[in-house]
């Protein structure tokens, strides 16, 4: 994100974070939850809930006592889905990859301070993974965040780095110093690979998708079991950083010799 030299309106601020505080593990929330969570008094919390209940952005069950987030809310989804050009761009090329591997193919999106999946084919038989579409996680976890992390502007890096990890991160190497010389690793390479550090008995190989401007866009990645994966590795690098380049190439990207 852009820095902007103004002092944010503190109320809209407030009602952000009461519409951030719903999440796909948390579609439904008390006030009580609400003002836990958000750390925001009960009393302020209740005029915006309803507030934005008037405006359709959430719904109270009366049933329930819970609130969660109104039909309003899906125009912005629709407006969303409708500019995310780069699954578009991408999904014949990861439908390809995903039949070359036999695995899970991945792509996400960067999103602030975390990355968004934005597509996923999954392999027909064996493991399955938990990641959907829609799902957040910070740029530290598995080889789709590190892999777009690597290619943002170094100032960004930093400020990241700083960031509190999440629960979903709770076994991802965090030390700054090992990380930085990853993302180092990962910019000579144009790929990633991680075995057991996200989950136990997992590989995965993620490579980036570079835009314009020569930052990361989004990342793809090949998730699959260890066993399966780990003797076709050179294999597998090759076609996902054809995959990522070629990506790239849709959406703009122009090598300089």
């Amino acid at each position: 994100m852009r820095d902007v030299n103004m002092n944010p309106i503190r109320s809209i601020n407030r009602a952000v974070d009461i519409l951030q505080a719903f999440t796909i593990d948390r579609p439904s929330l008390t006030i009580e939850e609400i003002t836990h969570l958000t750390k925001i008094p009960h009393s302020t919390v209740y005029r915006i809930l309803c507030t934005l209940e008037t405006r359709g952005l959430v719904k109270f069950d009366e049933k329930s006592l819970q609130y969660k987030p109104g039909l309003r809310l899906l125009e912005f989804g629709f407006l969303l889905s409708s500019v995310l050009d780069v699954s578009k761009e991408a999904e014949d090329i990861l439908a390809d990859l995903q039949l070359k591997t036999g695995q899970t193919v991945l792509m996400a999106a960067k999103d602030a301070d975390e990355i968004l999946y934005i597509f996923k084919k999954e392999k027909q038989e064996g493991l399955k993974f938990s990641s959907f579409v829609g799902q957040r996680r910070p740029y530290i976890y598995g080889v789709l965040g590190p892999a777009l992390l690597a290619f943002l502007p170094d100032k960004e890096i930093e400020r990241i780095l700083q960031l509190p990890v999440t629960e979903h991160a709770t076994h991802t190497l965090r030390d700054p110093s090992v990380v930085r010389e990853r993302l180092k690793q990962i910019r000579s390479d144009r790929y990633y690979i991680e075995t057991n550090e996200t989950n136990l008995g997992v590989t995965g190989i993620g490579s980036p998708v570079i835009g314009l401007n020569n930052e990361a866009i989004a990342a793809i990645g090949i998730i699959g079991p260890a066993v399966e994966i780990d003797d076709q590795l050179d294999g597998f690098k090759h076609l996902i950083v054809e995959a990522s380049e070629r990506i790239s190439l849709k959406l703009g990207h122009r090598v300089v010799m």
